[in-house]
């Protein structure tokens, strides 16, 4: 059978709409290359200068990235490389052990947003302009993250969320569903300082998870049969809660994936990524779909949408909806958001099932 695959390999779009709100969007298509890249492949470590279209900045080379940048701010130069290395260690061992990418990472952080612009139509060309929509964020195409400084805080947080589709456009094989790459977008984006190391913590992110509580106790969660076909690009220019309730929803399903129903979904969860990173999500999807035609089942959806979740997760969507929406009942139950504000689970057992 032919299966729709929904290709992410070529875009993805980072918006903050809310405060440090990350939402985040995708299309397939291939990024002209810029003329101000530096060269793929040097082994050396440190700082020099750079400049784009005039304006003096400076490149930072770490072991697994290049930062190009004319931000003004001292502790942004100072912060970001060390950020988005601990970043990229979070996104390789969070889940289960990654593969480190080939080859060093374009990440660019621009002073403002004319500069971001200026390099956003050098680099996409005639489809710059569906960028230009951004307010405040950021995107990555082709394993380069661009961004533009509008604060450590949203800048990082952006980071961390554009900074996982970066890196799985450089080092998977086999793209991801969009609902599962930008909501492990999200899942990377909580993380809080200690002195100038930066932690990650899944949970905590309360802009996700208020707007996940608004949504649940409004009614406004959206079934999973939509939300695995939902793409975000597509609310762009619409109402700003779509866009915000998607993406706290898919927050919430990769942490219903990692850990809800006691573990049930773990497993699948890191075999998926590991098969993705080797390329083996086709052999797996046409291996399921011969298994079920021998013993006479139903076979995968022919929507690419929702057959990755058939095959690696439940091919019961129906049953999986009504564990994803007890899972979220339980996340925004009265007590849970000052665990998850800690960074730890609103799960656990000392959240207590009367709400107090």
């Amino acid at each position: 059978m032919a299966l729709e695959w929904n290709r992410y390999r070529g875009l993805a779009l980072g918006v903050a709409l809310l405060s440090a709100a990350v939402a985040g969007g995708c299309t397939s298509g291939q990024a002209a290359r810029p003329t101000v890249l530096a060269s793929a492949g040097e082994e050396d470590t440190g700082v020099e200068t750079w400049e784009f279209a005039g304006i003096p900045g400076t490149i930072t080379r770490t072991p697994n990235y290049r930062i190009h940048t004319t931000a003004e701010s001292n502790e942004m130069a100072l912060r970001f490389p060390d950020f988005v290395e601990a970043a990229l260690q979070h996104y390789r061992t969070v889940i289960v052990e990654l593969p480190a990418p080939e080859r060093r990472l374009d990440s660019f952080v621009f002073a403002n947003r004319q500069q971001w612009i200026a390099f956003t139509e050098q680099l996409m060309g005639d489809r710059s302009s569906q960028y230009e929509q951004i307010r405040r964020g950021g995107y990555s195409t082709g394993g380069r993250a661009v961004f533009w400084d509008i604060g450590l805080f949203d800048t990082m947080a952006i980071a961390a969320h554009e900074g996982w589709h970066q890196y799985t456009q450089r080092t998977f094989k086999d793209s991801l569903p969009v609902w599962l790459e930008e909501g492990l977008g999200t899942f990377m984006e909580g993380h809080r300082w200690r002195g100038r190391t930066p932690e990650f913590l899944p949970w905590s992110n309360p802009e996700r998870f208020d707007q996940l509580r608004r949504a649940y106790y409004r009614d406004q969660l959206t079934p999973l049969s939509e939300l695995l076909k939902s793409r975000p690009e597509d609310m762009l220019g619409g109402r700003n809660t779509d866009v915000l309730n998607y993406y706290s929803q898919v927050w919430a399903l990769v942490h219903f994936l990692n850990e809800g129903e006691k573990g049930k979904y773990n497993e699948r969860l890191q075999t998926m990524l590991l098969d993705a990173s080797r390329g083996q999500v086709r052999q797996r999807v046409s291996a399921t779909v011969r298994k079920r035609a021998r013993a006479g089942e139903h076979g995968v959806s022919e929507d690419g949408s929702t057959a990755l979740f058939d095959v690696y997760f439940n091919d019961d969507l129906a049953a999986a909806d009504r564990e994803y929406r007890s899972f979220v009942g339980m996340i925004v139950a009265s007590g849970a958001r000052q665990r998850m504000l800690q960074g730890r689970s609103p799960i656990t057992s000392s959240v207590r099932s009367d709400g107090r």
